[in-house]
């Protein structure tokens, strides 16, 4: 790779690879057709039908990948990022799918990829959920158009009515106050640190209105993309997870850092995906990162606000070796399961986007199973490690999860959940995450407001 250098703010970056075909005024589709990547004279590259085409486009996706990793590229992007989205870099980088404009989950988000499953798996709403009243169901959170595609045919195929509240809304409390809504689901968004102190608040000050019920759980809640909380959380009820320490004092932090045993892995409080995990190797990388942490600041990798600054705490937890992740959903009386994996150039199983398929151990269904009942648990993502000698770890906990698949869950196959009878696990095929989960969690939402009402589940 040939050396390069950042110039004036109408040209930011002059690249490194000067062996890449350029195309002025180029545009295209996507890296793995015929196309262009939109970047008229800057670091423009042809992806051809040719090997040696794919070959440049990857060895650029590769060279930016590493300069993410590097923290003053980060700086660097983030103040430059006004100039390279009026430059239409942005669309270039979404396309190579690095610099946070990737999507590992793109092709589950293709409802078409799909279409023979609906065919022969769909579930009738009317086995989740048989609302015995009209009910209407209020959503606090920051709108997008997917989430509330879902929330609208969820709450189609289960007969109820909704109302979205709009955390941004400068008379959100008295709206909510003034509403008739049965419940409230409360969906976070964490794109910056600011937002989600904000759903935290909303969730603080609603918990105080004896009227209003919360799905989930205000503790679910207080754990969700909350690195430092769930943590504690574990720690104070002695449940197995990686040997973790935060540290609100550089001095403490680095004499941990003197004798720890490497490689350790550092973790922002919120982030997802992997986007705000670091593996340190070395003790002196170590010492570097807590200084720029207590002395100045840190960004994550898919970050390009400058204002989104992490700072003034270290979080480090022991790197498990050999290593296999697991994800286990709770949805109500519905679970699933699969194994995280990854691709050969993938660092992180968190945010690869590869899902293998198998059948879960029943005893991690188990063991996730009995954390759910002590804090009944709502709705819980359980990330789970087993480590090289068998033992189950907690990673995190997220009562927020992607769901973009219809099944979270296929054995040989067949999708489908699994359900508790007695100590006996049961399989049910069919497509049961439809709607983003949202119909699992309305249907489950129900249950719970009619048992409180004495109302037989029908």
């Amino acid at each position: 790779m040939t050396s390069g250098t950042f110039h004036s703010r109408l040209t930011p970056i002059s690249f490194w690879a000067k062996n890449i075909p350029v195309e002025d005024g180029c545009h295209g589709e996507a890296p793995d057709r015929p196309c262009r990547l939109e970047c008229p004279g800057i670091y423009s590259a042809a992806a051809r039908d040719d090997e040696k085409g794919r070959a440049i486009l990857i060895d650029v996706r590769r060279i930016l990948e590493r300069l993410r990793d590097r923290h003053g590229f980060r700086v660097f992007y983030v103040r430059a990022y006004p100039v390279l989205r009026k430059l239409k870099i942005k669309s270039a980088l979404k396309r190579l799918g690095v610099a946070g404009e990737g999507d590992p989950w793109r092709q589950n988000k293709d409802t078409g990829t799909f279409r023979a499953l609906y065919e022969k798996y769909s579930v009738d709403p009317k086995e989740l959920a048989r609302p015995s009243r009209d009910y209407l169901f209020g959503f606090l959170l920051l709108p997008n158009e997917r989430e509330l595609g879902d929330i609208e045919g969820a709450s189609a195929a289960l007969g109820t009515r909704f109302r979205i509240f709009d955390i941004r809304d400068p008379s959100l409390f008295e709206e909510i106050g003034a509403s008739a809504c049965d419940g409230l689901f409360v969906r976070p968004a964490f794109e910056n640190n600011n937002l989600r102190s904000f759903f935290h608040e909303a969730a603080q000050v609603l918990r105080t209105d004896p009227r209003l019920r919360i799905y989930p759980s205000i503790l679910e809640l207080d754990l969700y993309e909350a690195k430092r909380t769930c943590a504690a959380f574990l720690a104070l009820h002695g449940i197995p997870h990686p040997e973790t320490n935060v540290f609100y004092d550089y001095q403490a932090a680095a004499k941990h850092i003197e004798t720890a045993s490497f490689p350790l892995v550092f973790k922002t409080h919120v982030g997802s995906s992997a986007n705000g995990v670091e593996i340190l190797r070395t003790r002196r990388q170590a010492l570097r990162l807590a200084k720029r942490l207590f002395n100045g600041y840190y960004l994550k990798k898919n970050e390009f606000d400058l204002r989104a600054r992490e700072w003034g705490y270290v979080f480090v937890q022991e790197f498990v070796e050999n290593v296999k992740e697991f994800r286990v959903l709770k949805i109500g009386e519905s679970w699933f399961g699969y194994q995280k994996g990854k691709t050969d150039d993938q660092t992180f199983l968190s945010g690869s986007g590869v899902e293998v398929h198998l059948d879960p151990p029943k005893d991690l269904l188990d063991f996730c199973y009995d954390i759910a009942e002590r804090f009944h648990f709502t709705t819980m993502d359980f990330d789970i490690f087993q480590n090289a000698a068998g033992d189950y770890l907690v990673n995190e906990l997220q009562t927020w999860f992607g769901s973009y698949n219809p099944s979270q869950m296929y054995i040989d196959g067949v999708p489908g959940r699994y359900r508790r009878r007695g100590r006996t696990w049961v399989f049910e095929p069919g497509l049961y995450n439809v709607h983003g989960s949202m119909l699992l969690r309305i249907a489950h939402f129900i249950h719970i407001l009619e048992n409180e009402q004495g109302i037989p589940a029908k």
